[in-house]
């Protein structure tokens, strides 16, 4: 089975999206995401084999020394191949780039097989807002997402990595916690 590092949001925000996922679950456009066992999060990375311990002490480490991050979702959009997403985007920082980029070479002794979209230079962060949709349903999904109030500044407060499919949590670390 694959595992995926990800990226969990504020309480505030996780609520935010689920709720968008409600709205299309209770309007029959989708319930992929609702249903799929997951929270709002970004994906970071995903591997097709990873050596779970000395991976959990690497996220250990990188959460203990970093701060939780300010994300803003600057817009939305829309994945087309294999399948339709729909997403929200976060802005690409330099700051999160290059989180992104020591995260995976943290994890290249402990995780094989890594999926190309993942790998820094490929990667296009996202949070999905829905997929598993019929495509005649699109405009009417993009109305129900355009109720999330981008740009929307959250914070990114935790890093885990799940087991799928079936999803199945393993382990997650919160972040530092951040002081204005």
């Amino acid at each position: 089975m694959p595992y995926a590092v990800m990226l969990y949001f504020d309480t505030q925000t996780e609520k935010t999206i689920s709720k968008v996922w409600q709205a299309l679950a209770d309007d029959n456009l989708t319930t992929g995401v609702l249903y799929a066992g997951i929270r709002p999060h970004i994906t970071l990375a995903i591997y097709d084999e990873l050596d779970c311990r000395p991976c959990e002490n690497e996220l250990m480490k990188i959460t203990s020394k970093t701060a939780s991050m300010a994300i803003q979702l600057a817009h939305l959009g829309i994945f087309t191949n294999p399948e339709p997403v729909v997403f929200a985007a976060p802005a690409p920082t330099k700051e999160f780039l290059d989180f992104h980029e020591n995260l995976h070479s943290s994890l290249a002794r402990e995780a094989k097989k890594p999926w190309e979209l993942y790998q820094p230079g490929k990667w296009v962060p996202h949070c999905t807002l829905a997929f598993d949709f019929k495509m005649e349903n699109l405009v009417e999904i993009i109305h129900r997402c355009k109720t999330l109030p981008i740009p929307m500044d959250v914070r990114a407060v935790q890093l885990g990595v799940v087991e799928f499919q079936p999803v199945r949590d393993l382990f997650k670390y919160d972040f530092l916690s951040f002081e204005s």
